[in-house]
């Protein structure tokens, strides 16, 4: 049977299913703190939304580049201010390894520490939001890095809605056991991240009303919902 012919959507209906699935993120989200395993829904959501794979084109991001709706995620404030945004590789790198040498030898010796620390701080720089998603640290568990796109695929494919896998990646089966600030530790990044994206998702809604005269739908509901939870409260 010859491929069925597949006429392309346009920008606008592209929109549209953006803020669509921004708005089932929020809600899965909404609803995690009472039904944890809406953590599937999160990463389903996160997947179409960020992630980059031979089938897979992330709406958020390629509506963001097309757009020229640019974002970046900014290094920690303190405690962390000394520390840059962590890479997936970070610890092969030549000049962290030499880095971390030097701090740990430096210990006791407060002038040399600070001085290293300050060099560590030259470090830190603020990194595009398509390049954090592919390449920012979410998660080490020995000996394998996760970057945050790597563990929302392996999660939303293996143990989420978008597909409930036979066997599961050994490491993911040992996040599972591991529990951090009340989440299974395959979930614990996301969550953040989830928050991360619909910030960065609102002020995307935003520039569109300003620049397309864009009629937002679910963000309004959003609000007025946000608005009840806030007066029951």
């Amino acid at each position: 049977m010859s491929a069925k012919p597949r006429i392309p959507k346009s920008l606008e209906q592209r929109l549209r299913d953006c803020e669509t699935h921004l708005y089932f993120l929020w809600d899965a989200r909404r609803l995690y703190m009472a039904q944890e395993d809406r953590f599937k829904q999160i990463a389903a959501e996160l997947r179409i939304l960020v992630c980059e794979t031979r089938t897979n084109h992330p709406l958020l991001l390629n509506l963001m580049d097309e757009l020229s709706f640019s974002f970046d995620i900014q290094p920690q404030d303190a405690p962390l201010d000394k520390q840059p945004i962590a890479m997936v590789g970070w610890r092969d790198d030549p000049l962290h390894q030499q880095l971390t040498a030097e701090v740990q030898a430096a210990m006791g010796d407060a002038q040399k520490l600070s001085q290293l620390l300050e060099k560590q701080a030259s470090l830190r720089r603020p990194v595009a939001f398509r390049e954090y998603v592919e390449k920012a640290l979410a998660v080490f568990i020995a000996p394998y890095d996760y970057s945050f796109r790597e563990l929302i695929l392996a999660v939303a494919q293996q143990v989420g809605s978008s597909h409930e896998d036979l066997a599961v990646e050994e490491p993911l089966i040992r996040m599972q056991h591991v529990c951090l600030a009340g989440h299974q530790g395959h979930v614990a990044p996301l969550i953040p991240f989830a928050d991360l994206v619909l910030e960065i998702g609102e002020a995307f809604v935003a520039f569109l009303v300003q620049t397309r005269d864009y009629e937002p739908r679910y963000y309004k509901k959003r609000q007025a919902e946000q608005t009840d939870e806030g007066e029951r409260g």
